[in-house]
This record gives C-alpha cells, sequence and structure tokens, in this order.
C-alpha cells in the first residue's frame, strides 16, 4: 500500500504531506471502525432481530473493499510514470 501513496504523491516534494493525509484518514478510520462495528452488531442483536445481520454487512463491506482493490494497477510504478 505504501507504494501506491507514494506513486500518488504529484512530486516528490509532496510525498510527506501526502504521507501525512494518509495517515490522517488511517487513523480516523481506527476510531469510527470499532464504533460503528459495536453499533451495527448491538442493533443486530436489539429486540429479537437477526443476529447474523451484522456479519451480513461486514461480509458485505470486504467483498466491496476486494472489488474496489481490483481497480488498483497491478504494478504501482506504472501509476507513478503517469505524473511525470
Amino acid at each position: 500500500m505504501v507504494l501506491f501513496i507514494r506513486a500518488s504523491a504529484p512530486n516528490r516534494a509532496s510525498i510527506g504531506a501526502t504521507n501525512g493525509i494518509i495517515q490522517l484518514m488511517g487513523g480516523g478510520v481506527r476510531i469510527v471502525g470499532p464504533i460503528c462495528g459495536a453499533a451495527i452488531f448491538s442493533y443486530s442483536m436489539h429486540d429479537g432481530r437477526d443476529a447474523w445481520s451484522a456479519y451480513y454487512f461486514f461480509m458485505t463491506i470486504g467483498f466491496l473493499a476486494t472489488g474496489t482493490s481490483l481497480f488498483l494497477p497491478r504494478d504501482p510504478c506504472l501509476l507513478e510514470n503517469e505524473h511525470k
């Protein structure tokens, strides 16, 4: 993943800023993710709802993430060469 982040920087001078933005977003996801996951699990267990609905939701998110990753180029160097 670091190769894609490095290749997405518009120039060499902005690699640090690009890295910082990605770290900020990753930290935000690490904060919000468990909260949302616990809320979805709690909602699925409340008042006789289907307990598996939380797992269906998580599987859907996983499949969407996997499908989205298929749009990434096979070689991150190709992305870097497009900026030059």
